[in-house]
């Protein structure tokens, strides 16, 4: 549906504005203190659009101090005013998530928790295969009363940008029906950006080869998925016991010829040098990088591909984390996110994530705020408009119930 211009509104007296402007001009490398934009008593000015029914946030029309609000715009009627009791913030940027799935794990969890591996439970019929069978068996509606409740849950911590994955199906007709979902949840929730991505090489399906599923998501299912729209970028999951290089160089050659974007899971479990081979194919992001090399770093630290680290999957599985004051000092981009997913880490709260990658990755404030915006969107494609607050570009905001953003991860696990 066509979204109908509307009025401007005004939002003022923010305690500090975070505008991160900054971070745009080094494109997320090497994030300091000053690229964040930090405006005290801060203000923003945005157009509002309807679509439907719903008034969303349109473009930034303005952003500044208070005191220097433009005469144009000062109308109480259409001004919230935060009395210096609220921060202002780009909205997070949760860039990694598998969102759409049925069922739980908690009993595999308390296995966990007794001393069971993860790669254990999985070799005796637990693990995704849980996950498959109950995705499978659920219907496209239950999928998205789940999915619904879920995305409300993300905005609730401030989340504007969302991407989820499909690959709880691993069949044709179970994937077109995870990405349907997501492209409902597109539709349903006008304020939000959600990209969607086809993980059809999560794993390989219980009882099939590989080199034949493969075959089966070249010649079915990714066609598919190309020739309905329903997926703005593709995945493969590249780690020991899933799908290799070459698996990963033909389904990401493929998706790359029908217009689509592409990531790898890289180097999670073991290094498999799949890091400096989404650098290599051009890929938006390379995510977990657990057991990255120092190759891998030297090939991203050159390339335009994001690291995408997921801490609370780490925290989750007690792992070692990824080695991000290495990738960060090198000069590659990072963002983290949650990688909410019903096996390694059951969280939506991206700042209880960001309290993890504080206190474990030893990641600086500049670097955590950056981590959830500009490079996080950065992670998506969706940088020239979204990840700062900047005249002209999305007014993707977020306003939380602190005086400073440091407070948002200081505040371990705070309820929305």
């Amino acid at each position: 549906m066509k979204p109908q211009r509307a009025q401007w509104f005004a939002i003022t007296h923010a305690s500090e504005l975070l505008t991160g402007a900054g971070l745009r001009l080094n494109d997320g490398r090497h994030p300091k203190e000053e690229d964040l934009g930090r405006i005290v008593d801060g203000a923003l000015v945005y157009e509002v659009i309807r679509v439907g029914k719903k008034k969303v946030p349109g473009k930034v029309l303005w952003v500044g101090a208070t005191r220097d609000l433009p005469k144009r715009f000062r109308d109480s009627r259409r001004t919230l005013n935060l009395k210096n009791k609220k921060i202002l913030i780009p909205g997070l940027v949760d860039c990694h998530t598998h969102l759409v799935f049925s069922g739980d794990r908690s009993e595999e969890f308390s296995r966990r928790c007794g001393g069971e591996s993860y790669e254990s439970i999985a070799a005796s019929g637990g693990g995704i295969v849980t996950t498959v069978q109950s995705t499978r068996n659920a219907s496209e509606r239950e999928l998205l009363a789940l999915a619904i409740a879920r995305v409300r849950e993300s905005m609730s911590f401030g989340v504007r940008t969302l991407e989820i994955k499909s690959g709880y199906g691993l069949d044709e007709d179970s994937e077109i029906k995870q990405l349907r979902v997501i492209r409902k949840l597109q539709l349903r929730f006008p304020e939000l950006k959600i990209q969607s991505t086809f993980l059809g090489a999560h794993a390989v399906p219980q009882g099939r080869d590989r080199s034949k599923y493969v075959g089966e998501i070249l010649e079915q299912i990714l066609p598919r998925v190309a020739r309905e729209k329903l997926a703005d970028a593709v995945d493969v999951f590249v780690d020991r016991g899933y799908f290799d290089a070459e698996d990963a160089r033909r389904i990401l050659s493929q998706a790359k010829s029908a217009g689509l974007l592409c990531k790898i899971h890289a180097d999670e479990l073991s290094n498999t040098e799949s890091a400096a081979l989404a650098a290599e194919l051009g890929a938006l992001s390379a995510d977990h990088l657990l057991q990255v090399s120092e190759n891998g770093i030297r090939s991203l630290a050159r390339s335009q591909t994001t690291a995408v680290l997921l801490p609370g999957t780490a925290f989750y599985l007690k792992a070692q984390h990824a080695p991000a004051r290495k990738l960060l000092d090198a000069g590659v981009r990072v963002a983290i996110s949650t990688d909410f997913n019903p096996g390694t880490c059951v969280t939506l709260n991206l700042p209880a994530v960001m309290t993890i990658a504080a206190l474990y990755l030893e990641m600086t404030r500049a670097e955590i705020f950056c981590s959830v915006t500009y490079s996080a969107a950065r992670a998506l494609g969706f940088h020239s408009q979204r990840g700062t607050l900047e005249k002209g570009l999305d007014a993707a905001f977020a306003i939380f119930p602190v005086r400073r953003f440091e407070e948002l991860y200081y505040r371990f696990a705070w309820s929305a």
